[in-house]
């Protein structure tokens, strides 16, 4: 019998969740019975379950929680309300029992939720739904599987999906959610991939049907008690990043390619810059498709790096990732914090406090790397000196210091003088300054002037053909006038 309150002054509330397995009656454990039998009261969570019926006849006294789900607008608040009903009948009466369907430890969230209150939960197991999917798959999990709630599947996206292990996907409770749960599934799996439902039978039994994925939502085959199977798919079809470590691991080994195992971290230097720069003109064209590619390959670069470093002993990839979302969450307590920062600017002045905190840093000028290409090393430099003031109001009043660099310039070239570099460099740092005041980003224009020149030197090279000419024979005010009619053309169009 339920023990008094005032009997049990001091002590913790105690919640005996009782499973009632898959099915019928005969499946629950004889000392389940004898639980639900000498309490009080059971709350169960609901009446849709095929023991129901025979547990009341036996003289089981019950009450349901299904009026809750009508309550809330989603599972997750439904749990938390039957939780909070259980836990508040527990502290009322001291003690309580609460039934679920299947195993008390499987798949079932309501007892999540009770486990982390200030209470004492006893479980009583049960025959889990999972041991009669498995028998009616004829499936052994050891050989890996990953059991997600379809509508926690749904919150988390494709990247929670390893599609190198079976996934069961349980409570797949109406079509509509299949059709979500198939939107999200074809991100990783082909449309032709083999799944199988399994609908749980009122005898605790379950029907196996064996579908192609894109077809999953085409008939109306679902309640709350399916699930979904879907078996693991062959190595040779994933592309995710696991896969294209293992790659280049093997690309470098024994068995690899002779000029993978070659290279060194000095060797591959001058193909990292090259493969973020072609990133950069794709973007610069705004080539996504092309963009897309130059990614991957700038990905290689890094994934490759990470193998040297292991094959060294020095780094795994693993750190290289751990690195940079420590750094991330770090950099970024107003998102993984407490702090606030509602613009931009504050986001960037807060980020580089903590990085200059990081690194110890002295000066404004520490931390930007001099292997920069030399007007992106210009534009940051004079972006450091700008935050404490040290700065053109705008680009207008720039233009009096760019006429006085062109005349030293134009100075030096007069005479035989070392300083032409010098020069050359300050008027280079001061157009810099002007496009950075204009919010134009001087090595993308430099690029869009230089691939400019290109295109209107091959047009007059066309031209001089059409024509019978030999670019090289021709004069400079002959190639001027040339160049003069091609730059009309690309006025026109």
């Amino acid at each position: 019998m339920t023990e008094r309150p005032v009997e049990r002054e001091g002590k913790r509330p105690v919640i005996h969740v009782v499973g009632l397995g898959p099915g019928p009656m005969d499946l629950i454990t004889m000392r389940t019975m004898e639980k639900l039998r000498g309490a009080e009261e059971v709350l169960v969570r609901t009446s849709h379950h095929p023991c129901v019926s025979e547990l009341e006849g036996k003289g089981v006294r019950t009450r349901y929680l299904d009026h809750l789900y009508e309550l809330t607008e989603s599972l997750d608040e439904t749990y938390h309300r039957i939780a909070e009903e259980v836990l508040a009948v527990a502290k009322e009466k001291g003690e309580v029992v609460y039934a679920t369907p299947g195993h008390p430890l499987v798949a079932e969230r309501s007892v999540q939720i009770l486990l982390r209150e200030d209470v004492e939960v006893v479980i009583h197991p049960a025959v889990s739904f999972l041991d009669s999917v498995f028998a009616a798959l004829r499936w052994d999990p050891v050989e890996g599987m990953t059991l997600e709630e379809a509508s926690r599947l749904l919150e988390k996206g494709p990247l929670a999906i390893d599609s190198r292990r079976a996934i069961l996907l349980c409570q797949v409770e109406d079509r509509i959610m299949a059709s979500e749960v198939k939107a999200l599934l074809l991100e990783v799996y082909p449309p032709d991939h083999s799944v199988a439902v399994v609908s749980g039978e009122a005898d605790g039994g379950e029907r196996v049907e064996w579908v192609a994925l894109e077809e999953l939502d085409r008939a109306d085959r679902f309640h709350h008690l399916t699930s979904l199977f879907l078996p693991a798919l062959p190595e040779t079809v994933i592309y995710d990043f696991r896969r294209l470590v293992e790659v280049v691991a093997r690309l470098r080994s024994p068995e690899g390619c002779p000029w993978d195992r070659k290279q060194t971290h000095r060797s591959l230097a001058r193909h990292m810059v090259e493969e973020a720069h072609e990133a950069v003109e794709a973007i610069s064209r705004g080539d996504m498709e092309g963009l897309c590619e130059e990614l991957g390959d700038l990905l290689l670069q890094v994934v490759f790096h990470a193998q040297l470093g292991s094959e060294e002993g020095l780094f795994h990839v693993r750190d290289v990732i751990q690195g940079i979302v420590d750094k991330l969450v770090r950099r970024h307590p107003h998102v993984f914090g407490r702090d606030r920062a509602e613009t931009p600017e504050e986001v960037l002045a807060r980020w580089e406090r903590i990085k200059a905190g990081e690194k110890g840093n002295t000066s404004l000028m520490d931390g930007i790397s001099p292997g920069l290409p030399a007007l992106l090393y210009a534009y940051k430099v004079q972006a450091r000196a700008a935050r404490v003031g040290f700065d053109w109001d705008g680009g207008k009043e720039i233009l009096p210091k760019l006429r006085e660099e062109v005349e030293e310039l134009a100075s030096v070239l007069e005479r035989e003088d070392h300083r032409r570099e010098e020069e050359i460099g300050d008027l280079l740092f001061t157009l810099v300054n002007i496009s950075r005041h204009l919010k134009v980003d001087p090595e993308v224009a430099l690029k869009k002037a230089a691939g400019k020149f290109a295109e209107r030197f091959r047009r007059m090279e066309q031209l001089c053909e059409q024509r019978g000419h030999k670019l090289e024979k021709l004069s400079l005010p002959e190639m001027d006038l040339l160049w003069e009619e091609i730059k009309e053309e690309a006025e026109e169009e």
